[in-house]
């Protein structure tokens, strides 16, 4: 009964099947590097690093501006205190008396003016101790009377500077609103006789921000130029490094070229030793044999040739050896020859042999080997053990891997026992697993009795990409 043909199609991916051999991380982590995409990754990460650096040191530089230019809004709330406020201020400022406490505001009014004009104040006021208004540039909070705040009352209690953020929802703020954000800092200040006021000055928060602005501009560019100075200093470095990796990379690269030279030459040398040694001299012997036989009468002619004609299948036998182990060197112009000559024993049984390989494929040297050896074993499995009427072979680049497909329409097989007697023989099997490892590659198989046979090969391609 014919057997069906192959059931899968060999060009195709089988991401079913049984996974033989799992790809190895730490082999396939070898294969020839992207170079260029190292240096571009690595200036990137460098750039972005860099600007996070920077922008975070900028940001951190902002604040610091700030609290300085509040800082700053203090002191010269306290400097207008001690310089023009006390010296104007009289203890008539809180005399019940109106024309004293006029006169008084009058006088404390001429020397406010001269800073409100000269500075970025926009509202000034004098406290009593209980919360009233004594004075201030805006006259309808005159007389008023709020609840001070806790740190108002510290203010007062310490003789000490602050600044805060104005709440413009409160109602002794109802005036200043429709001016934006404001900064209002305030010190004590005391009346001839001693006696405690508070001085609020209330300043525009953009002119704290624009004096903000000026610092963490100077910060800015002290953190960006700091920055470039690093990386211009990283690359060069980093450069050399990746030269460095590169150069040892192509190191290995050819001295895995020079062993497989020093292979190839070995097995030359030991199928030169073949040919011009016991091939010669059993080939000789079948001739002289063979004429023997044509010269004797008798029974023991026929001895003879029979002897003569095992002489000679011995000798095609040591041939193909000599083929085996001399294989051709595949390259990526040449595995098309190479291949052929793999499938050459499954076309001397009798087996049909299809091979599919581009023209040219980028892979290294040892992807290229290993696919060489995998298919010689598989066709040499196939004519051993399928009784296999046709062998298909596919060879294929796939994205950064090499895929090796081999199909037969053979017996097939029970891939569960024959890969759970790996130690008590089934060779072939064995051998294909080690390819599989030594490459750091992935191999999948599909079988069952009577459905054929299907191996997928897929290892690290190499290629020479920089």
């Amino acid at each position: 009964m014919p057997r069906a043909a192959p059931t899968t199609d060999p060009s195709a991916s089988d991401g079913g099947g049984l996974l033989v051999v799992a790809p190895d991380a730490r082999r396939r982590s070898a294969r020839t590097t992207p170079w260029g995409r190292v240096l571009v990754g690595v200036v990137l990460v460098a750039l972005l690093g860099g600007a996070a650096v920077a922008t975070v040191g900028t940001l951190v530089s902002q604040r610091t501006a700030e609290r300085f230019a509040v800082e700053d809004a203090t002191e010269d709330t306290a400097a207008v205190a001690r310089s023009v406020v006390e010296p104007a201020l009289l203890d008539a400022i809180a005399d019940h008396d109106p024309a004293e406490r006029a006169a008084a505001a009058d006088e404390l009014a001429r020397a406010v003016r001269g800073v409100t004009t000269a500075s970025a104040a926009v509202r000034v006021k004098l406290w009593a101790p209980d919360g009233t208004v004594l004075w201030s540039d805006e006259p309808r909070l005159i007389g008023q009377r709020f609840a001070l705040s806790e740190e108002d009352l510290e203010a007062l209690e310490t003789d000490r500077s602050d600044a805060e953020v104005s709440d413009l929802t409160e109602p002794e703020n109802r005036y200043e609103r429709g001016q934006g954000r404001l900064l209002e800092a305030y010190q004590a200040v005391h009346t001839p006789s001693g006696a405690p006021l508070l001085l609020e000055v209330y300043y525009p928060y953009d002119a704290v921000l624009a004096s903000a602005a000026s610092l963490w501009s100077a910060f800015a560019t002290l953190a960006s130029g700091t920055v470039a100075v690093a990386v211009a200093l990283l690359l060069p470095v980093v450069l050399w490094l990746l030269l460095r990796l590169r150069a040892g990379q192509r190191e290995r690269e050819r001295l895995l070229v020079r062993a497989l030279d020093a292979e190839t030459a070995e097995r030359r040398r030991l199928a030169a030793d073949l040919h011009d040694g016991p091939v010669q001299d059993i080939a000789g012997l079948a001739l002289s044999l063979g004429a023997a036989a044509r010269t004797t009468t008798g029974p023991g002619s026929a001895v003879l040739d029979e002897s003569a004609t095992t002489l000679r299948a011995a000798v095609s036998t040591l041939r193909s050896s000599m083929s085996a182990i001399q294989p051709p060197v595949p390259d990526r112009a040449g595995l098309v020859a190479a291949l052929d000559d793999a499938t050459a024993r499954g076309r001397a049984a009798g087996v049909r042999t299809v091979v599919t390989v581009p023209a040219t494929i980028d892979a290294s040297p040892a992807a290229l080997l290993a696919t060489v050896r995998f298919v010689r074993e598989s066709v040499a499995n196939t004519v051993r053990h399928a009784g296999a009427s046709t062998v298909e072979v596919v060879v294929r680049r796939s994205l950064e891997d090499l895929v090796v497909v081999v199909v037969d329409d053979g017996v097939g097989f029970d891939a569960d026992t024959v890969l759970s007697t790996r130690r008590s023989g089934h060779l072939g099997t064995t051998l294909l697993r080690q390819i599989a490892e030594d490459a750091g590659g992935a191999l999948r198989l599909r079988t069952t009795p009577d459905t054929g046979t299907r191996w997928e090969l897929s290892i690290p391609a190499g290629g020479s990409t920089w």
